[in-house]
């Protein structure tokens, strides 16, 4: 059988449609064995996870999914974000942390860690990430650490 990024997409939907998660799942599993560093099915199998499995399942999805595809952005605050979300900020912190050793000048990254901080009453470390920030970020930075 040929593995197409669209088969795997109309495959998964079809098992999703019927409530066969594990068969979905075992679409995606195999799938991202073929095309480990496309991050587009990395995507479509988070979003399966979030929205039919496990916090557990979704965060292991997303930890292999960083490891294959470490300069997705995306994927880095998604499980950061989760992490958070399950009051985790340790976890979460440690997340961005490993996202900046892969995208350095990530926006995206900086704003998410300094907002982290900020939610979190941890108003002098987001003071110290915004200060190493790069330029880029400053201005959208600054109006969170005055709120």
């Amino acid at each position: 059988a040929v593995v197409s990024t669209q088969n795997t997409g109309e495959d998964a939907d079809s098992f999703i449609a019927n409530k066969a998660y594990n068969s979905a799942r075992a679409v995606y599993a195999y799938t991202l064995t073929v095309f480990p560093l496309k991050k587009s099915i990395w995507m479509r199998a988070a979003f399966f996870e979030k929205n039919h499995g496990s916090v557990e399942q979704y965060e292991a999805l997303l930890q292999k999914a960083v490891t294959h595809c470490p300069k997705a952005e995306v994927l880095w605050l998604m499980r950061a974000k989760s992490k958070w979300l399950a009051g985790n900020v340790p976890e979460a912190r440690s997340t961005l942390n490993d996202a900046f050793g892969a995208n350095p000048n990530s926006e995206e990254i900086w704003i998410a860690a300094i907002t982290l901080e900020s939610k979190n009453n941890e108003h002098e470390r987001a003071r110290k990430l915004l200060q190493k920030a790069p330029v880029l970020c400053v201005d959208t930075t600054a109006s969170l650490i005055r709120q």
